[in-house]
């Protein structure tokens, strides 16, 4: 390819690229499934609060496939999902959502 040549192709692609990127955003109108899952009953606080801020982002099914895992298994991941995902969970409620699913989808003791 003669250096004239690459300098068009350059062009081209760089002028298809800005062309792109100059056109408008269009928002995705997305309709969610009905939540089918439901959280296992419990008297904790936790209950309430994984009801309120778990769901916000995922499906509870993602919750209910997990294998029993102890309290520090579960404040690690809501803790991931807080910083590394940017969910809205205030830090009082980490701890309320962590004990819970320990306890009643985990390894800890009720």
């Amino acid at each position: 390819m003669t250096f004239s040549k690459l300098m068009r192709s350059t062009a081209l692609v760089f002028g298809v690229v800005g062309l792109t990127a100059a056109l408008p955003a269009h928002a995705l109108d997305i309709k969610l499934p009905q939540e089918t899952s439901q959280l296992k009953a419990s008297t904790l606080a936790g209950h309430q609060a994984a009801s309120a801020w778990c769901v916000m982002c995922h499906s509870i099914d993602y919750i209910n496939s997990q294998p029993p895992m102890p309290s520090a298994f579960w404040h690690a991941e809501v803790t991931k999902m807080v910083k590394v995902y940017g969910a809205p969970i205030p830090e009082d409620q980490v701890k309320l959502i962590s004990e819970y699913l320990g306890k009643t989808y985990g390894t800890d003791q009720k």
